[in-house]
């Protein structure tokens, strides 16, 4: 399967975890506090929307630059 940059699609966690180095679960609770999801969602699959995924990047990529000079 061909990778592809298509933000068009929603993403799963694991993906975009991988892609960003960090700990799924990590990812997960940021989603969980800057994207919340409806309570029937609990217990469900994620499907990251590309404007969560591009938040999620922005975020982690920030920490990791802070990260640097710490």
């Amino acid at each position: 399967m061909a990778q592809s940059n298509d933000m068009s699609k929603n993403v799963t966690p694991k993906a975009l975890a991988n892609e960003l180095g960090v700990d799924p679960k990590r990812l997960r609770a940021y989603l969980r506090a800057t994207f919340t999801r409806p309570i029937e969602a609990k217990n469900t699959s994620w499907a990251i929307t590309p404007d969560a995924a591009n938040a999620a990047r922005e975020h982690f990529a920030k920490q990791q630059t802070g990260d640097a000079s710490a």
